[in-house]
């Protein structure tokens, strides 16, 4: 009996002994999440003409999917799904706010372009809605899809001017989180692009 109980216990020590050494070698990923920006090369879309008028870039409403600072992917059909350690460092909606304000103001059409909230008087409104930025993984390589609907207000008389939707595909170099970052912001420079030239085309009244 004595020797029945002392080999037990000498098993159970065993037993202790290798479930803590994989404990030790345990594959489970530590590593602080990547957190990324968007950074891109602004478009050179230079105006002919300057207005006298003043244009006011409200803050980009996102969708409740890009309502988050996580990154959005997709390798599903209808499944949406989030990286669990790649990130941007804010919504892409509050990101895109400086970019869209400074891309207008390169292009020296407005007599000046300013970001809500704003005190003071302006006759012209931007409104965007971001409805996706999303990396597609259901083709290889992997593309990133961006969307936004703009609509361009005259703040006086409340008349929206001009509306429009931008679809943009950017395939990536690699399938990774990185890989659709570097597409991002590539896609980011052909949306600015497109949405500065929408702005200088439209009907100012």
């Amino acid at each position: 009996m004595a020797t029945s109980i002392r080999r037990n216990f000498l098993s159970a020590i065993v037993l202790t002994s290798i479930l803590g050494l994989n404990g030790c070698f345990s594959p489970v990923d530590n590593a602080p999440a990547k957190t990324y920006v968007l950074s891109p090369t602004l478009p050179t879309v230079a105006a002919s003409k300057k207005t006298k008028l003043t244009l006011l870039v409200e803050a980009p409403i996102a969708s409740p999917a890009l309502n988050t600072n996580e990154m959005a992917y997709v390798e599903k059909t209808y499944q949406l799904a989030y990286f669990s350690k790649n990130r941007w460092v804010d919504t892409p909606a509050l990101m895109l706010q400086p970019l869209i304000i400074q891309a207008l103001q390169n292009a020296n059409y407005y007599k000046a372009v300013a970001a809500s909230p704003f005190i003071g008087d302006y006759d012209m409104v931007l409104n965007t809605r971001l409805l996706t930025l999303q990396q597609n993984f259901l083709q290889s390589p992997s593309q990133i899809q961006l969307s936004l609907r703009a609509q361009l207000v005259n703040y006086k008389t409340r008349q929206v001017i001009a509306s429009k939707q931008f679809d943009i595909v950017e395939p990536t170099s690699e399938n990774t989180p990185y890989g659709g970052v570097v597409a991002a912001n590539r896609a980011t420079t052909q949306l600015l692009q497109q949405l500065t030239e929408f702005c200088l085309q439209a009907p100012q009244k």
